[in-house]
């Protein structure tokens, strides 16, 4: 009985570290999630389905998988809008460490 324990122990935890590879995971996983939550509804990352909504053809927001978007951008600047906003922007409510954990996410996963 107790091997049989163990066992299902040993799948269902392999099983867990399997299907963990679905969930961001990595080094950039909180940035990952930190930007979903917070910054993607405006600068949606355009993919095949992609139908720009009244509100992005009006402000037009940067769509940092675009190289173009990365223009003059650096750290600090991001930093700076994300704690102060700027324009229709408005500033969003994160640690320095969180703020760090979206730009890391951003530069090292959407630039290119």
């Amino acid at each position: 009985m107790k091997t049989i324990l163990i066992c299902c122990a040993v799948v269902i935890l392999g099983a867990t570290l399997i299907l963990a590879g679905d969930v961001p995971g990595d080094e950039y996983g909180t940035g990952q999630i930190l930007f979903r939550k917070n910054c993607e509804f405006c600068h949606i990352l355009k993919g095949d389905d992609y139908y720009p909504s009244a509100y992005q053809r009006q402000f037009r927001p940067k769509d940092f998988t675009d190289p173009d978007s990365w223009k003059g951008l650096d750290a600090e600047k991001i930093a700076q809008v994300i704690k102060n906003g700027k324009g229709a922007m408005p500033p969003v409510k994160l640690t320095p460490e969180e703020t760090k954990a979206v730009i890391d996410f951003m530069t090292h996963k959407l630039k290119n």
